[in-house]
């Protein structure tokens, strides 16, 4: 600041502070004003962006309402075409009531046929199974009797009784390959097939015991032919697969295991041959005892004959039955391990016999040519009567050869000539 003045101001300080408080007044009044045009202004803004989002809500409720009304003209229209088609429907319905209706006649009438045909299926297959049982006691009367031969009883007294018991069985027993094997049981129970007999037991050792006291093919000449225990077993057995092929003829079931009338007596057999084919005569023994329902517990695996006379026996057995059965796993395991491990035996002697199997798959049959018949309402009958001839013609054709076979191997058992 410099000290230097050009001119001299008249005015007062206290002038001048007045003026400087007016001026500041007039500030304050200034602002005021400013801030209420302010205010007044910034009102109007927001009642803009009120007024301006009031008219986007309308805006938008006028979509809104536009959208509504045309999704109301699209719901009347759906609305009319569902009760058009209501109305079809309800015009189709008592039709389809109808059409329920005699549908659910014609199920009740099926089933009113199926159950006549069931009990008509019934009646047939009791009428079958009278037949069959019929057929069978007839077989088992006048062909193939079987019986039960008690034990023959010892009248000596009681005092040589004992020692007449052990010299019977040592005549009875023969040492045959590094054992004593017994050649005779006629002090146990026997079941009788037409002539021969079968020990109760199932032990049919005797028959390998001639057979290896006899390799040669020439019995012995103290051998006594006419109780000859071998050929006694061989035409048991023989009558017993021709008896049991023909049970399961007429019972219509399938063995599991090929066996032919002449395999017991055509020739002699190996330990191994024999005792194969004894397992298989008792396995289709066993299932046949299976499809006529026999109990497993009463049956035995190597008892031969008894198991028959089970399957004959109409109070253990429904014998004559048709159709699938099923018997207990545990059961018939415990029934057919026996015979499986004699089932499993083979030599190299017995190749030959390994088509003894049955086949699995095809099997050839031969060709039967069948003459022509006239069509017409005879033609089934003659057909039926053709096929029951062949039937009868072929079953007795096998009975007549099995029994031609059986009779020459008891001829060689009396003769010896075997």
């Amino acid at each position: 600041m410099s000290s230097s003045f050009d001119h001299v101001i008249y005015r007062r300080f206290a002038d001048k502070q007045v003026n400087l408080l007016r001026l500041k007044d007039d500030k304050c009044q200034v602002e005021k004003q400013c801030e209420e045009l302010l205010w007044k202004r910034l009102k109007a803004n927001e009642l803009q962006c009120e007024i301006d989002a009031c008219k986007e809500r309308i805006r938008l409720l006028e979509l809104l309402n536009t959208e509504t009304a045309l999704n109301i003209v699209k719901g009347r229209k759906d609305v009319a075409a569902l009760i058009e088609t209501n109305k079809q429907r309800a015009d189709r319905l008592p039709r389809y009531e109808d059409r329920v209706s005699r549908l659910q006649k014609f199920v009740a009438n099926l089933s009113e046929d199926v159950e006549e045909r069931r009990q008509s299926l019934q009646k047939i297959q009791d009428e079958l199974k009278h037949v069959i049982r019929s057929s069978i006691q007839q077989l088992v009367q006048y062909i193939f009797p079987i019986a039960q031969v008690p034990p023959a009883q010892s009248e000596e007294d009681n005092e040589t009784q004992d020692t007449v018991s052990a010299l019977a069985e040592a005549t009875r027993t023969a040492y045959v390959k590094g054992k004593w094997v017994f050649t005779d049981s006629s002090g146990e129970l026997h079941h009788c097939i037409v002539a021969p007999s079968l020990p109760g037991s199932g032990d049919y050792s005797a028959y390998n015991a001639w057979v290896a006291a006899n390799r040669d093919g020439v019995p012995s000449g103290n051998s006594d032919v006419d109780h000859n225990a071998a050929y006694n077993i061989s035409a048991a057995l023989t009558y017993t697969t021709q008896l049991i092929n023909v049970l399961a003829f007429y019972l219509d079931v399938w063995l599991p295991a090929k066996l032919s009338y002449s395999d017991f007596c055509s020739h002699e057999m190996s330990d191994h041959q024999f005792a194969r084919r004894v397992a298989r005569l008792n396995t289709n023994i066993l299932h046949l005892c299976f499809s006529q329902n026999v109990n497993p517990e009463l049956l035995r695996p190597s008892h031969t004959l008894q198991n028959v006379l089970h399957l004959l026996n109409t109070q253990v057995s429904d014998l004559g039955r048709q159709g699938p059965f099923e018997v207990d796993c545990n059961l018939t395991k415990s029934l057919e391990e026996q015979l499986a491990r004699e089932l499993g035996q083979n030599d190299s002697s017995d190749s030959e016999d390994e088509s003894d199997n049955l086949p699995m798959e095809w099997e050839a049959v031969p060709h039967v040519s069948c003459p022509e018949s006239s069509p017409g309402p005879m033609s089934l009958g003659s057909q039926q009567t053709l096929t029951s001839t062949q039937q009868a013609t072929s079953m007795a054709g096998g009975l007549v050869t099995s029994a031609a076979a059986s009779i020459a191997s008891i001829w060689r058992g009396w003769t010896g000539n075997r």
